[in-house]
């Protein structure tokens, strides 16, 4: 099991958290592989001064608002019901990456603002929105939205993974009654991450992984897909029952 690697824990001084990132052994980061983030910089985006919630890096996918979700009108990825098979992600040797198949749609989606992958858009984004998005309410009014195509948000992307319509207010749906499943271990935060088109119309898209709490919301979530095979998911301090 690809899972099973021996990977360096990073505990962090804060309830709720196990680490910003593990890293195989020995094993250093290799700054020449593909764009992932801009800066390209495992260590930029893990240093807690580049944080963009309290609670770690921008690619841990972490709400604290339903403001966050700043709706934008693009092609994009949904990832948001990858994980298992047939909509696989699968997570890298490292376990800093996962490899996820996901769905293609054009139309409205949702840019999560705490999850912006380029830091200069995402900065432009904070000024423009606020602190939690509340500033941008109508279609394409955050800066965030300009950015989701041609390569302009991570170089080499031929298209970004966000939220569509359905999936938010799906989610949303759940709280309450049903309420999430929270999760401890690793999983895809794909809010933002670069994608590639494949010739079957769906997408393939590099996602940061975040070892951690996290939750995923459905009859059928299941925290464990076991061998290499992480879920896409989110998180929220608020349904986290370690967080004060």
């Amino acid at each position: 099991m690809k899972r099973s690697l021996a990977l360096v824990l990073v505990v962090l001084a804060m309830s709720g958290m196990v680490s910003v990132s593990r890293v195989a052994a020995g094993e250093p980061w290799d700054p020449r592989g593909p764009v992932h983030f801009v800066p390209n910089s495992q260590e930029f985006w893990d240093f807690s001064k580049n944080w963009t919630t309290n609670y770690g890096p921008a690619y841990r996918d972490t709400s604290t608002a339903p403001t966050n979700f700043l709706q934008c009108s693009s092609k994009f990825a949904l990832c948001f019901h990858s994980g298992a098979e047939p909509l696989p992600c699968r997570l890298s040797e490292d376990g800093r990456f996962a490899k996820c198949t996901c769905t293609v749609m054009d139309g409205i989606n949702y840019v999560l603002s705490t999850a912006i992958l380029n830091y200069d858009v995402y900065l432009k984004t904070f000024w423009k929105c606020g602190d939690e998005g509340q500033n941008c309410t109508t279609t394409n009014d955050a800066p965030v939205c300009n950015y989701l195509d041609k390569g302009k948000l991570i170089p080499g992307a031929q298209i970004i993974s966000t939220f569509d319509t359905s999936s938010t207010n799906t989610v949303q749906a759940t709280i309450p009654p049903t309420p999430p499943l929270n999760c401890d271990g690793p999983f895809a935060g794909c809010m933002t991450a670069p994608c590639t088109l494949k010739k079957n119309g769906q997408a393939e898209c590099s996602c940061p992984v975040f070892w951690g709490h996290f939750q995923l919301y459905g009859p059928n979530a299941q925290c464990d897909l076991a061998g290499d095979l992480v879920p896409s998911a989110s998180y929220n301090p608020k349904h986290d029952p370690d967080v004060p």
